[in-house]
């Protein structure tokens, strides 16, 4: 597995959220990255387009920048994407900061 297959699971991912398909977006997720996901509580922001900024590698993993354009204005994410039994999944969010709020 590579940074191009990770990068397409990035996209992937980034487009389930814009899409609001909730199960594309938790399937790519382990159940560890969907907890720290759901602790950032931006689950009823409406989501209208992506910039993804890829980060490089740390280790086996992955890490990707996502601009998420919202309701509320930007919101920053940073991923960790790792290859888990052939496939990518988020195994780490963080919010990096937008114009929304902390």
């Amino acid at each position: 597995m590579d940074e191009q297959s990770a990068e397409e699971a990035a996209r992937a991912h980034a487009s389930s959220v814009v899409a609001g398909d909730i199960g594309a977006t938790v399937r790519g997720m382990t159940p560890e990255g969907l907890a720290k996901a759901m602790q950032i509580g931006n689950t009823s922001w409406i989501y209208f387009g992506y910039e993804l900024t890829p980060k490089g590698q740390d280790g086996d993993d992955y890490l990707f920048d996502m601009d998420y354009k919202t309701d509320l204005g930007l919101l920053s994410m940073r991923y960790r994407f790792r290859c888990m039994e052939g496939e990518w999944k988020v195994v780490d969010t963080e919010r990096i900061g937008d114009a929304a709020g902390p």
